[in-house]
């Protein structure tokens, strides 16, 4: 019998930002107690009620300190170093609690190539990509890349963050040149129609759980709305739910995670997952019988839930730092509307690209349209 944390139970997070903040809040409505490690104080986490740990990702003897202190560990984002989940790896099976996702999965999705790889080694389609690490192997693929393409940092990207488009061969020259180690994919451009991605959830003991995909819109490259449900064909909405559930039978998967998809002719296209959590799913929050953080509290402590998941149409909109004020000048309107639902994160500094908080607003008729509220 596997262990089951029950309500008292301290559960640990790797992060301390919105992602732990919001499965902090979760778990302290259900009676357990959580900690966070992260180099930061005063964090969303802490203001949530969490107790901080302080401490740097490569620091191993306050890691062990910190992992002393919990009864199972999870995620709030996967650019963890690897010292740090070699630490994690070796505590957790000379100790005997769970960890949820594994390092295995974690490791997989933080870096691009090897997760594209895993992908197709399970049968999913991806764009065409090329390992670049030296202008040795560039000269090598160079007859393959077709331009303009997308060039993408290896590992630790997220938010659009160590990308570039790339329009001609001789920029691509540059950048290489540019860089004191190269290590980039370069991808071919998708002119997709549509971008939707699905939250899954998978137990212990093989069970799944998940919510119908949301169609979202990014805006300079960070995500600006998910529509839940998304206006996709019926077709595409089983054959997306089915390669999540494939994805996370082939990472014998316990835990949340964000699967992002493009759509092409009606042809679905994985781009990359998420071991956590995910900015797409936030609209469960307040849309759903249990939120993606009530799973991953659930998947976490080997608790299985015995009925389907529920929700109504939703839209979510994130608030970025440079839209803070704004959002804020228009709550007041919004709120007074019961349909709105606002969550902050409680971060100090409002900073272009830093997101704040989100909005949440449930849907009476399955348009799809965005309420006029979130308009201007």
């Amino acid at each position: 019998m596997k262990k089951i944390l029950l309500p008292g139970n301290t559960l640990g997070v790797m992060g301390s930002g919105q992602l732990g903040r919001m499965f902090s809040q979760s778990a302290i409505r259900h009676g357990y107690k959580v900690h966070v490690y992260s180099p930061d104080t005063a964090t969303p986490s802490g203001k949530a009620g969490a107790s901080e740990s302080v401490g740097s990702y490569e620091n191993t003897k306050k890691l062990r300190k910190f992992l002393n202190e919990i009864d199972g560990l999870t995620f709030e984002f996967e650019n963890i170093p690897e010292i740090a989940l070699s630490t994690i790896e070796d505590f957790a099976k000379k100790n005997s609690i769970p960890i949820s996702p594994s390092p295995h999965a974690i490791r997989i999705a933080q870096e691009r190539s090897v997760e594209k790889t895993f992908f197709r080694k399970i049968g999913l389609k991806t764009a065409e990509f090329f390992l670049i690490r030296s202008l040795k192997d560039f000269e090598a693929n160079k007859g393959w890349i077709q331009y303009p393409c997308i060039v993408k940092e290896n590992k630790f990207g997220y938010d659009g963050k160590g990308q570039y488009r790339i329009k001609r061969e001789s920029d691509l020259i540059r950048l290489l040149k540019s860089k004191k180690k190269i290590d980039f994919i370069i991808e071919e451009i998708i002119p997709f129609e549509k971008e939707i991605s699905v939250i899954g959830a998978r137990f212990l003991n093989g069970s799944t759980a998940m919510f119908k995909p949301s169609e979202n819109i990014h805006t300079n490259h960070i995500l600006d709305f998910s529509i839940y449900p998304a206006r996709i064909e019926k077709e595409i909405i089983t054959k997306a739910m089915k390669s999540t559930e494939i994805l996370m039978d082939g990472l014998n998967y316990v835990g949340v995670l964000g699967f992002e998809f493009f759509i092409k002719k009606g042809e679905l296209i994985c781009n990359e997952f998420a071991p956590r959590p995910h900015n797409s799913g936030h609209f469960s929050m307040d849309a759903a019988n249990l939120s993606q953080f009530d799973l991953q509290l659930r998947t976490l402590c080997n608790i299985p839930i015995d009925k389907s998941l529920e929700s109504v149409p939703c839209i979510m909109k994130n608030i970025m730092g440079e839209h803070f004020l704004k959002d804020m000048n228009s709550s007041a309107k919004r709120l007074a509307d019961p349909d709105f639902r606002l969550h902050l994160y409680q971060k100090d500094i409002p900073k272009k690209g830093r997101k704040m908080g989100h909005w949440n607003y449930i849907v009476k008729e399955n348009s799809g349209n965005l309420p006029e509220a979130f308009e201007n």
